[in-house]
């Protein structure tokens, strides 16, 4: 036998060799790997985790709209505190919105923002020396088109992984009150 036709018998073998071992690794390993079943547990625990997150992002500016609908009716040595108070409760807000934009979808993360974006621009304008007048009823329902996104993200997501279109007040109760 000369070298050329050794050379090529044994390269021959030797890949004929790695491809079986190649073969019997992916049929050992697809033998072995166990298909995984979504965890309906974990994704309930998903779903009332960012349920607790949007509800704890809602507080502060819930705070944010009391305090701006009674602003016309505080005399004016009570409203410095209560404007403190206003910003502490927008700083709040400002921190709790990274949570929001960490664990959400397109749509909650755009209404956090807007939501955001109105308290600090009510916040902002609140004057020490406005005149008195009636309570501010226009501010009540500030946190509502947030709450609505929160809302029909979490049931689009429900849906998804569970198959199932829910009221809202078993998943998610903290939403559904507000």
């Amino acid at each position: 036998m000369d070298a050329t036709t050794a050379f090529a018998a044994a390269f021959a073998v030797t890949a004929a060799g790695a491809a079986v071992a190649h073969f019997a690794v992916r049929a050992g390993a697809a033998s072995t790997r166990v298909p995984r079943v979504p965890d309906g547990s974990a994704w309930l625990q998903t779903h009332q985790r960012r349920a607790e997150t949007y509800a704890a992002f809602v507080e502060p500016a819930d705070q944010i709209g009391h305090i701006l609908e009674t602003w016309p009716a505080l005399p004016p040595a009570a409203r410095q505190p209560q404007r403190k108070a206003a910003y502490e409760h927008l700083q709040t807000l400002r921190h709790r919105q990274a949570a929001v934009i960490l664990d959400s979808g397109p749509d909650v993360r755009a209404a956090a923002q807007q939501l955001h974006d109105e308290c600090e621009r009510l916040v902002r304008g609140l004057d020490l020396y406005a005149p008195p007048g009636p309570v501010d009823e226009s501010v009540r329902g500030l946190a509502m088109p947030f709450l609505r996104a929160c809302r029909e993200y979490l049931e689009a997501e429900s849906e998804q992984h569970f198959g199932l279109r829910s009221s809202g007040r078993s998943l998610f109760g903290r939403l559904a009150t507000r």
